[in-house]
């Protein structure tokens, strides 16, 4: 069964390139085949890898749906998923369109995900951010357990989340919904400004780095795809529990 893996986080500013980028790196060096979706309209990630840059999100109602010429555009990511696991990267504010796609086609139904053998999971990045965490709401009430959602701490953004996951919000967000949480660490500024310069893979662009900027970025990644792999849904054997701390 292959699965369709959304980097959402419904806003800009949240990390989604660059923890999308970082899964296509775990996903190489696992030798594990994918397709990339860079649903952006300035698709950033696809300039990096190959990756499909005429795909994107239009269609907020079932009246557009009907008429529009392009909405039916994104029924190719289904097509992709026939094949292998396809990583689509989200713009910020496409959650209404996301949904009329989805819900639309019933794409999570279960007779559906079993004579297609595609299912669906969100890793969804957070800066900590009461609107993120609205957003983060929004998504997982929407979907009602039926959509598995990660929830992406990122680090590089708000280093301690100690206040955050004792928050009232989040213990009752908890009880609510069954989801994943993993961290993403933070990495300097300047070394993000330096490898995208490059714009190049990670595997590619680690000979040209200064020794330290290396170490740092080589540490970055490890603990990356640790955190990834934890989640075990790329056939890895370490099950992360929900709510994992």
């Amino acid at each position: 069964m292959a699965t369709i893996y959304l980097i959402d986080g419904e806003k800009g500013g949240v990390g989604k390139s660059l923890f999308c980028r970082c899964l296509l790196h775990f996903l190489e060096q696992k030798k594990i085949a994918y397709k990339l979706v860079d649903a952006d309209p300035k698709p950033d990630v696809a300039q990096i890898y190959n990756g499909i840059k005429d795909i994107q999100f239009v269609a907020s109602d079932e009246a557009t749906v009907m008429y529009s010429q392009t909405a039916g555009e994104v029924d190719k990511i289904i097509d992709l998923a026939m094949k292998e696991d396809v990583i689509v990267n989200l713009p910020g504010k496409v959650h209404q369109q996301v949904k009329v796609w989805i819900e639309g086609n019933n794409l999570l139904d279960e007779n559906f995900i079993k004579e297609s053998g595609v299912s669906f999971c969100k890793f969804f990045l957070s800066n900590g951010s009461d609107i993120s965490l609205d957003l983060l709401e929004d998504s997982l009430q929407t979907y009602k357990g039926k959509l598995p959602h990660i929830l992406v701490r990122n680090k590089g953004l708000k280093l301690d989340w100690s206040s955050v996951n004792q928050s009232d919000r989040v213990i009752k967000l908890k009880s609510k919904h069954q989801f994943l949480e993993i961290d993403f660490p933070g990495l300097r500024r300047t070394d993000i400004d330096f490898i995208d310069q490059k714009k190049q893979p990670f595997s590619q662009v680690m000979a040209e780095l200064p020794l330290l900027t290396k170490q740092r970025v080589k540490t970055f990644l490890s603990d990356t795809m640790t955190a990834i792999e934890s989640t075990g849904k790329f056939g890895t054997t370490t099950q992360s529990s929900p709510n994992k701390q």
